[in-house]
C-alpha cells in the first residue's frame, strides 16, 4: 500500500490539532475549576448534574415559599396577640361593669370603653400581611373581612383556606378564616343564655336556660316574641322558621322548645300590679348557637347603656354581663387555638428549613463532585498530554526529514 507524502503530513496535522485541543481542554479545566464544561465530556454525569440542578431550583423555591408563609403566620400571630390582650382586658371591664355600686353614667362610661375595644378588635381582624392581603378573609384576601355594623360587625370573607406549598408533599395554611376565630362562640351544651331586647317596654326578665331534651337540640338561636301580655311565639332566628305560636305565658313557668327550657318572669302576683308583665312587641333572645365577639360586645354595650332602676333591670343586666363574660372567654379560647395552630405551622417550617438547607448542601456537594475539576488528576493529565505532544513533534520532525536519498552512501 502506498501512502503519499501529503497524506502523511495531513495525518500529522490532524493528530497535532487533536492533541492541542486536548491540551487546551485540560488547561481550561485547571483554570476554571470545572471539568464538565460540555455534556459530551461525560453524558452520564451531565444528566445527573441537570437533575440535581432542577432539584435544587425546586428546593430554593420551596424555601422562598416557607419564608413567605412564615412571615404571614408571624403577622397573623402578632395580630391575634393584640386580640388576646384586648379580650383579657375586656374580661376585667365586664367584671367592673357588674359592680352594683356603679351608677348609670358609670356604666355608660364602661360602655364607651367597650366600644373603643370593639373598634380595635375590628381593626385587628382586618390585619394584612406583607403583601397587603387580608389575613383573615379566606380566599377573598383583597376584601376587608369585617365591616362594623349596628349589630357589631359583618363578615365579608369566605370559608376558603389559603395555603402554600412548603415541601414536595406538604402545604401549610397562611392564616385562618375570620369566622372561625372571631365567630363560632357557642354556649355550653348544657345551658343557654337569654337576653332582653333593648326596646322592650316591660321590665320582665329571662333566666338562663337548661337542656330539657338533649336529642332535640339544634344548636340554633331563638327569639321569644310576645304578641300580648299573655301570649308569645317562638322563632328560630338561625333558620327563620317559626317554632310555635300563640303559646300561653305564665310568669316563671318553663318555656320549652327544641330541647331547651327557659323562663320569663315579671314578678306579677295576686297583690302586685301587672305593670312589669311583657307587653306586645317585647322580645327575648335565646343563644344556643354561635355568635361573633363583635355581636357579644355590641350586646354588652347596649345592656350597659340601658338605665337600671328596678330589681328586674339589675337581673337583666346581670344576665347580659354573664353572657358577655362567658362569650369573651370562649372567644379567647378560639383565638388561643388559632395561635397554637400558627405556632405548629411555624415549627414545621423551621424543621423543613433545616431539611432544605441540608438538601441544598448535599446537592451542591454532589454537583461539585460530578462537575468540578480534580486538580491532581487534571494537572497529571495536562502534563502527560504536553509531554506526548512534544514527543510527537520531535518524532515527526525526525521522520519527516527521511528520504531514499538520505539512505544512499
Amino acid at each position: 500500500m502506498r501512502i503519499s507524502t501529503s497524506s502523511v503530513y495531513q495525518t500529522a496535522v490532524n493528530s497535532f490539532n487533536n492533541m492541542q485541543s486536548a491540551i487546551a481542554s485540560s488547561i481550561e479545566q485547571v483554570d476554571s475549576g470545572i471539568a464538565l464544561t460540555n455534556p459530551s465530556d461525560n453524558p452520564a454525569a451531565a444528566a445527573q448534574v441537570l437533575n440535581l440542578t432542577q432539584t435544587g431550583s425546586i428546593n430554593t423555591q420551596l424555601g422562598v415559599n416557607r419564608t413567605n408563609a412564615n412571615n404571614s403566620l408571624a403577622m397573623a400571630d402578632s395580630a391575634l396577640s393584640g386580640v388576646t390582650n384586648q379580650l383579657q382586658s375586656l374580661e376585667s371591664k365586664i367584671v367592673q361593669a357588674g359592680d352594683g355600686t356603679l351608677s348609670n353614667s358609670d356604666r355608660a362610661t364602661v360602655a364607651t370603653g367597650l366600644k373603643s375595644s370593639l373598634d380595635q378588635l375590628v381593626g385587628l381582624a382586618n390585619s394584612t400581611d406583607q403583601n397587603g392581603n387580608y389575613l383573615f378573609a379566606g380566599y377573598s384576601s383583597s376584601t376587608a373581612p369585617y365591616t362594623e355594623t349596628p349589630g357589631g360587625a359583618t363578615y365579608n370573607g369566605d370559608q376558603g383556606q389559603r395555603t402554600v406549598q412548603v415541601d414536595t408533599a406538604q402545604n401549610v395554611a397562611l392564616s385562618d378564616v375570620g369566622s372561625n376565630i372571631f365567630g363560632n362562640i357557642a354556649t355550653s351544651t348544657s345551658s343557654f343564655f337569654g337576653t332582653v331586647n333593648a326596646n322592650n317596654t316591660s321590665t320582665a326578665t329571662i333566666s338562663a336556660g337548661t337542656v330539657s331534651n338533649a336529642a332535640a337540640l339544634t344548636g340554633n338561636n331563638y327569639s321569644i316574641n310576645f304578641t300580648s301580655a299573655s301570649s308569645y311565639n317562638v322563632t328560630n332566628t338561625t333558620t327563620g322558621a317559626t317554632v310555635s305560636t300563640a303559646n300561653t305565658y305564665t310568669s316563671g313557668s318553663p318555656i320549652t322548645f327544641d330541647g331547651i327550657s327557659i323562663s320569663v318572669s315579671d314578678g306579677t302576683t295576686a297583690t302586685a300590679p301587672a305593670t312589669t308583665a311583657p307587653a306586645a312587641g317585647d322580645a327575648f333572645a335565646v343563644q344556643s348557637g354561635n355568635q361573633s365577639i363583635f355581636q357579644t360586645l355590641n350586646d354588652a354595650i347596649t345592656a350597659l347603656n340601658q338605665p337600671v332602676t328596678t330589681a328586674g333591670d339589675h337581673t337583666n343586666l346581670a344576665n347580659s354581663l354573664a353572657q358577655a363574660n362567658a362569650n369573651i372567654q370562649k372567644s379567647l379560647s378560639n383565638v388561643l387555638t388559632a395561635r397554637a395552630g400558627f405556632g405548629d405551622s411555624m415549627q414545621q417550617i423551621t424543621n423543613l428549613n433545616s431539611v432544605g438547607s441540608s438538601e441544598s448542601l448535599n446537592n451542591a456537594s454532589a454537583i461539585s463532585t460530578l462537575q468540578n475539576t480534580d486538580y491532581a488528576q487534571a494537572i497529571s493529565q495536562l502534563s502527560l498530554e504536553q509531554f506526548t505532544y512534544q514527543a510527537a513533534q520531535k518524532a515527526f520532525a525526525s521522520t519527516s526529514q527521511m528520504s531514499l536519498m538520505s539512505m544512499l552512501p
